[in-house]
């Protein structure tokens, strides 16, 4: 029988209350991926109550969202990104996606993937993405703004400081914590301006098999309201569910065993990333997304 999904926490200062699990929809942008398989995913997840669903154009599920939202837009907190970094191009960008997802608006749009400091600066500018973000707002197409980020949680930390972000999507497992230490740059910043906190990379790309304790690790941590899973068949998402709603924080003896297992992992991906095949891709993410202003947003690893 499927668990109910009960536990849910404040969303920082938005005002809104979401589910400790976020539906990552970034596997079910793959092309062997079927529409009606992804709707059923996504039905199943949202009667568990799984009811804050994350997407982007880069990821190619929006469309696929968007058959879902046809019907069930009101149940969902319904969030995406933009990869662009000029007013102008975000604003393009929003459109594009709202047409994707078939609403006339959604509940958060995302700086995504500010990795490297010159990407913040655009953003920032007068003209940058921000502006248009903004804007956005004012039309009524988004209602709240965060930012997203991978390799360095010292930007993002600093980015709080800069702009009143409603959120922020970072990663936030063991091997971020072994490598880049989000909870000292990052959390102590989002918990004073009660930025709500979303994790990402819990399971390590799935590169994680004790999937209990990596979740609760991560849904443990202070400050964090959910954790965004890729998750791409209905076995898994009640699987996860089931976690969740039994969620306890980790004990010390717990929190050992998961870094004994993830330690290794980290030490390999970064003998390997030398050549560009670190399993644990994200930690290397540094790429400045500004200098690739596109009309068309290019699919990239998620």
């Amino acid at each position: 029988m499927s668990v109910k999904l009960q536990p849910a926490r404040p969303f920082g200062a938005t005002g809104v209350t979401v589910p400790l699990i976020g539906y990552g929809t970034a596997p079910l942008g793959k092309d062997h991926v079927s529409v009606d398989h992804a709707a059923r995913c996504l039905n199943h997840a949202i009667d568990l109550g799984i009811t804050y669903i994350d997407t982007s154009p880069d990821y190619g599920s929006e469309p696929k969202v968007g058959e879902v939202m046809k019907t069930r837009r009101k149940e969902v907190f319904l969030a995406t990104k933009v990869n662009r970094r000029s007013k102008e191009g975000v604003l393009r960008e929003v459109r594009e996606s709202l047409e994707r997802l078939q609403t006339d608006h959604v509940d958060l749009i995302q700086v995504h993937a500010v990795n490297a400091w010159a990407d913040l600066e655009q953003a920032l500018a007068p003209d940058g993405a921000l502006a248009g973000l903004e804007q956005a707002r004012r039309e009524g197409l988004v209602r709240h703004i965060g930012i997203t980020g991978h390799a360095r949680p010292e930007i993002l930390g600093h980015a709080l400081t800069q702009y009143p972000f409603d959120t922020v999507l970072v990663a936030l497992g063991m091997a971020d914590r072994l490598v880049t230490s989000p909870e000292t740059f990052l959390l102590p910043k989002a918990i004073e301006r009660n930025v709500g906190v979303v994790a990402m990379k819990v399971l390590g790309h799935g590169e994680f098999q004790n999937i209990d304790l990596a979740l609760r690790y991560s849904l443990g941590l202070p400050g964090v309201s959910l954790a965004i899973i890729g998750m791409d068949v209905p076995v898994q998402i009640d699987q996860i569910a089931a976690t969740a709603a039994d969620f306890r924080p980790l004990e010390e003896r717990e929190e050992a065993l998961l870094i004994e297992e993830v330690r290794p992992l980290v030490e390999k991906d970064a003998e390997e990333s030398h050549s560009g095949q670190g399993s644990l891709f994200w930690l290397h993410d540094t790429a400045v997304m500004g200098w690739k202003e596109h009309d068309e947003p290019t699919r990239v690893r998620y």
